[in-house]
């Protein structure tokens, strides 16, 4: 998970909205307020478990960064309530 503490100002980060406008993912205040906490921790487990591609870190360097959006995006997903079309 070390890649992760490498991205610059990520260290800054000390609220879920923070991590969420750090990492431009949409979200719903009143949704996230209920659902921080689990949202976090799972979005933790998801970092823990990726780890960005070396070759891709030589080539794009927000290549840490768009894969943790994507993860947080994922983590908050998972806990948004069931929609109908």
């Amino acid at each position: 998970m070390e890649w992760f503490y490498q991205i610059p100002g990520v260290d800054e980060l000390d609220t879920a909205e923070s991590f969420f406008e750090f990492f431009s993912v949409p979200y719903d205040p009143l949704v996230l307020r209920h659902c921080c906490l689990p949202v976090l921790r799972e979005f933790h487990q998801r970092l823990r478990q990726n780890v960005p591609l070396r070759n891709l870190l030589e080539e794009a360097p927000r290549a840490p960064w768009l894969l943790a959006r994507r993860l947080l995006t994922e983590s908050y997903q998972h806990y948004l309530p069931e929609r109908t079309s």
